[in-house]
């Protein structure tokens, strides 16, 4: 009897956890870059995954945030560089929200602007990510 208890609890906290993780924000963090890089565009990948490290580790573990770089070249990436309009270097954020509903807000003006003040940079782009975890 106390097996079964246990399991039926079990499944129950998963199911709970399941629903809890479905009802949340989750922010996608995707840097597009060229083939060839310039020294910039590599500090911004370079900076923007510290500062998730950093500030977003059990996100990044759960899944809430996820961070990915395409190639704007790579045929593979076609669809994702049409979504996002990032032809060329492109950093952008999208909050995915718990009904579906997608918030997609590029960053790329801010990133070129910030790179050359590391603290800075990582100060707005958590700003903007924080801002988009709060979405409901």
């Amino acid at each position: 009897m106390k097996i079964k208890t246990f399991f039926i609890a079990g499944l129950l906290l998963m199911s709970l956890a399941s629903i809890a993780q479905n009802n949340t924000t989750k922010v996608l963090v995707y840097d597009f870059h060229m083939t060839n890089r310039c020294q910039t565009c590599t500090k911004i990948e370079q900076t923007t995954i510290e500062a998730l490290d950093t500030f977003y580790r059990a996100q990044l573990d759960s899944g809430i945030v996820v961070f990915k770089s395409f190639d704007c070249e790579i045929d593979a990436n076609a669809d994702l560089v049409k979504k996002y309009s990032a032809y060329g270097s492109t950093l952008v954020l999208t909050a995915i929200l718990a009904d579906g509903k997608e918030v997609i807000v590029d960053i790329t003006d801010m990133a070129f602007s910030k790179i050359g003040k590391k603290e800075l940079f990582i100060e707005k782009l958590r700003e903007k990510i924080d801002e988009l975890l709060s979405l409901q």
